[in-house]
């Protein structure tokens, strides 16, 4: 993982694969297309980007934390943020379709554990004039022991001619799932630590990024 002291502003005018830790407010720019940013954001900041391309972004996060992307010149945004949190945090997701023709699809994944109490605001904008836009969100908490959530998945939609959905679930790891996992001989630990695994790595991820996030779920395995 790189650790770099970013400028407030900071700017991706080339394809390619990146990983930045984060621990201020910081704007990103995305002006080319195929970038696929992987993201560790620390403190409580606020993340502002722009979408000039298509990007895929991934954001590991156990803080606060407010996005805001704006998406332009018929671009698609796919976006993931997963969160690990044994504490009282609150993560809020803005998406603003700025053009026509855009794309969004927003995954939040989080985990909830111990006395961890997680909160997601989620909320996608469609304003008027921006016809053939696309908003999707797809919102997942799950909670361990005596862990709380709360998702809050809005869409303010003001063009009739978009699609827009959105889809929110809260509670722990579907218990048929374990079950079936133990009847073909996996242990329950085994069957946990692979539903967890596989809940929060949605997309192949690069072995140095996906080793930050080992470490932080090996808090939660070893409980």
């Amino acid at each position: 993982m790189n650790n770099i002291l970013l400028d407030s502003t900071v700017c991706f005018n080339k394809e390619g694969t990146f990983k930045l830790e984060l621990d201020k407010d910081t704007t990103i720019n995305i002006e080319s297309d195929n970038v696929k940013l992987y993201l560790v954001t620390k403190n409580n900041i606020r993340v502002d980007f722009n979408i000039f391309n298509s990007a895929t972004i991934y954001n590991i996060t156990t803080e606060n934390i407010t996005i805001n992307a704006n998406i332009y010149n018929n671009a698609k945004l796919d976006f993931y943020l997963m969160t690990i949190t044994d504490k009282k945090i609150t993560n809020e997701v803005n998406v603003y379709h700025q053009n026509k023709e855009t794309i969004s699809n927003v995954i939040c994944h989080g985990i909830s554990y111990l006395k961890g109490d997680l909160k997601l605001s989620v909320n996608g904008y469609i304003k008027k004039g921006m016809i053939d836009s696309i908003c999707n969100q797809s919102s997942r908490i799950i909670n361990l022991d005596k862990g709380k959530s709360l998702i809050k998945p809005n869409l303010f939609i003001d063009e009739f001619d978009s699609i827009a959905n959105h889809s929110a679930y809260t509670g722990p790891f579907d218990e048929k799932l374990l079950f079936y996992l133990e009847t073909k001989g996996i242990s329950k630990k085994e069957a946990f630590n692979l539903l967890l695994n596989g809940f929060m790595k949605l997309v192949e991820l690069p072995k140095d990024y996906e080793s930050i996030l080992d470490s932080i779920l090996n808090k939660i395995q070893g409980r």
